[in-house]
């Protein structure tokens, strides 16, 4: 899949990232990611910079925008270098580069628990990377700009939770017994990241569908 000419991508790898986005019958729903080929002079520039520089591809899809990371790799067979693609962050479409909310299934589970004990029961509204809205007891509900250093969020289908740091945003009052807050995460990396990036991308996927 090697560039050419003046193109950044040649049309070789634009099938392919188009190919993320389709489901092949054999692959698991929430499957993402492969590696995109960079010639020499490129992968002289990326090594150039650091050992792990930012690299992000953007693409549009379905009205809402996708924000890849890529991540400089030498493959183990041949040394080649490469960027390897990760799991993408859904955007909402437009100018703006905010993370799209997804709304959760009525029909699926999603725990929260907060160690520290400030958030008392929480119910999960929706989510994106960079955040959540809970509903909660008004009584039991920590102020504004309450940091929350413990969350544990165990998603649909999973074991294993989800471990995030935060603070309350937003505090809106929806009668006399309840509020909704908005919890900002600080930014996530790695296996965690990856974990929330499956899910709502997968959501994104079932409620394109439901839509048709």
């Amino acid at each position: 899949m090697a560039s050419r000419g003046n193109n950044i991508l040649s049309s070789e790898e634009l099938d392919y990232i188009q190919k993320l986005f389709t489901q092949p019958e054999h692959a698991s729903e929430d499957e993402a990611g492969g590696w995109l080929r960079v010639s020499e002079d490129a992968a002289g520039l990326l090594e150039a910079f650091s050992e792990s520089p930012r690299i992000e591809l953007q693409a549009g899809w379905q009205g809402h925008r996708l924000r890849f990371p890529l991540k400089p790799r030498a493959r183990l067979d041949t040394g080649e270098m490469t960027l390897e693609v990760g799991v993408p962050e859904v955007l909402e479409g437009g100018e703006r580069s905010r993370s799209w909310r997804v709304p959760l299934d009525s029909d699926q589970e999603m725990r929260l628990v907060d160690q520290s004990g400030r958030l008392e029961r929480p119910r999960v509204i929706n989510l994106s990377y960079t955040g959540m809205a809970v509903e909660q007891a008004a009584d039991q509900a920590p102020e504004l700009d309450q940091a929350l250093m413990d969350l544990r969020l165990v998603l649909p289908g999973e074991a294993e939770y989800v471990r995030l740091l935060g603070h309350v945003v937003r505090h809106t009052p929806l009668d006399e017994k309840r509020v909704r807050l908005g919890i900002r995460f600080e930014p996530l990396e790695g296996e965690p990241r990856d974990m929330l990036g499956r899910y709502i991308l997968r959501r994104h996927k079932e409620l394109q569908e439901s839509a048709r």
